[in-house]
């Protein structure tokens, strides 16, 4: 059975919908992750271990980097990574 001219337009209209939606996730995404750019003076991305108490320690280098001091305010924003605890899979915080 051949498709009415009117199942195809249907069809085309339907996939240029989807299409659209993903070009305007992507942008969105792209828009959200330019935020985050490590090349940014103010902004360093790194791993970190949670500690005792539900502490994370910032590494030595990116205290230097953005010039840190002790009671300087920063903003964190947490992102778990997969694995399992205790870094048996090697998911130990470095580098």
């Amino acid at each position: 059975m051949v498709p009415s001219f009117t199942d195809i337009q249907k069809f085309w209209e339907e996939a240029l919908k989807l299409q659209r939606e993903f070009i305007e996730s992507l942008s969105s995404t792209i828009k959200l992750v330019s935020g985050f750019s490590v090349m940014s003076k103010d902004i360093a991305v790194f791993r970190a271990k949670i500690q005792s108490g539900g502490r994370i320690s910032i590494p030595e280098a990116e205290k230097i980097a953005l010039n840190l001091q002790e009671g300087d305010v920063v903003k964190v924003i947490v992102i778990k990574e997969g694995g399992e605890k205790n870094g048996s899979e090697r998911n130990d915080g470095s580098g």
